[in-house]
């Protein structure tokens, strides 16, 4: 018969409570951003929220637990993803695929809303994370570490590397890239769909190369291009 000391300390245990607990996360963090945006659409806000101390703070905090989750999983780092190979090469490869990716983003959100009409996006967050004068430029840069990190531990090292074990690929794909659109709910419904969309082909690299640094300097990328093409189109946005 088996203890229950050795439950404890078998390594299938601490990997199913690796898995409740990250699914309590993703749950949480999907709560917390609902509620954020409900919040901030009901106040003005008079600086730049992405350069929020607290903000990062918390981001910084949530990727420790990230981290700490992959651990307590038991989980290779290979299938997490948590390897370097050749990362000049993958660098190189991340910033590539990313500036493809967002002018094809900027592009389609153009041709959308001309198609469909305005209400079918919403600008409020892209406005709210624009740099009010120049020096904010760098710490825009540094800003969107935290998020992207956590985003691509949560969404890659987290949902795909611990529980792809038990769920099959494709649909473990669909899930998150679900949730991974929901969760950009302040861009609206065109937002949503794009961001599903996005979640697909970063999903697809990670599964591809089997690093997380790939997918982190994509995703990155794609961010900071972002507000740099919402920059030059500031005069379009405020009279949206």
């Amino acid at each position: 018969m088996i203890s229950r000391m050795e439950i404890i300390t078998s390594d299938v245990f601490w990997l199913n409570v690796s898995r409740l607990l990250i699914l309590l996360f993703t749950g949480v963090i999907g709560w917390m951003t609902y509620r954020s945006s409900l919040l901030l659409k009901s106040i003005v806000i008079e600086t730049n929220i992405l350069l929020s101390p607290a903000e990062s703070v918390a981001r910084l905090v949530f990727v420790g637990i990230c981290f700490f989750l992959a651990w307590l999983s038991g989980v290779s780092p290979e299938q997490l993803g948590l390897v370097i190979d050749n990362p000049w090469r993958i660098v190189g490869w991340g910033f590539g695929l990313g500036i493809v990716i967002q002018l094809l983003i900027n592009l389609i959100t153009t041709q959308t809303i001309k198609i469909f009409g305005r209400e079918i996006y919403s600008p409020w967050l892209i406005q709210n994370i624009l740099p009010r004068r120049s020096g904010e430029w760098p710490l825009i840069a540094l800003a969107f570490i935290p998020p992207v990190l956590m985003e691509e531990l949560l969404f890659r090292t987290l949902l795909i590397g611990v529980f792809r074990d038990i769920i099959a690929l494709p649909l473990l794909v669909l899930v998150t890239s679900i949730v991974f659109g929901l969760m950009h709910q302040p861009q609206g419904k065109l937002g949503m769909m794009i961001t599903g969309v996005i979640n697909v082909i970063f999903c697809v690299l990670f599964i591809w190369s089997g690093q997380l640094l790939l997918t982190f300097i994509v995703h990155y990328t794609v961010n900071c291009l972002q507000v740099v093409f919402a920059f030059h189109q500031r005069t379009w946005l405020k009279n949206y």
